[in-house]
């Protein structure tokens, strides 16, 4: 079976529009650095809250706040994989997520992913 490699591809080279300068972009960066190590996010799944307390965030359990410190969402920046393909059930609909490609979806979570460590198919945890 053949995926489809240009899903979600301008193959005519497209168009663009640039919101935000780099030095904007940068300094909702370093907002946003600033509200999760101050302020937090909630989580109220309880496993999530214990892998994250695991992982060295600062966990309040009474309101499930978790804070993280900026090196941590950095490290997680740096080791997120720089494109994200997406398998259809049909190879027609298969969306690859990448800087150069905007793609749009009616759905909010994938039904299966693959897993990167073992190459399976599994429901998303």
């Amino acid at each position: 079976m053949k995926r489809n490699s240009h899903a979600g591809k301008a193959l005519n080279g497209g168009f663009g529009a640039t919101l935000f300068s780099n030095d904007e972009l940068e300094e909702i960066h370093l907002a946003t650095l600033e509200v999760l190590e101050n302020t937090g996010v909630f989580v109220e799944d309880p496993e999530a809250v214990e892998l994250f307390k695991n992982g060295g965030a600062k966990v309040n359990p009474e309101n499930k706040i978790v804070k993280l410190q900026p090196y941590m969402v950095e490290e997680a920046i740096a080791s997120a994989p720089s494109k994200l393909f997406l398998a259809g059930r049909n190879p027609e609909n298969d969306v690859i997520l990448e800087s150069n490609r905007v793609g749009f979806t009616t759905f909010g979570e994938g039904v299966k992913v693959r897993d990167p460590y073992t190459g399976e198919l599994r429901v998303p945890t």
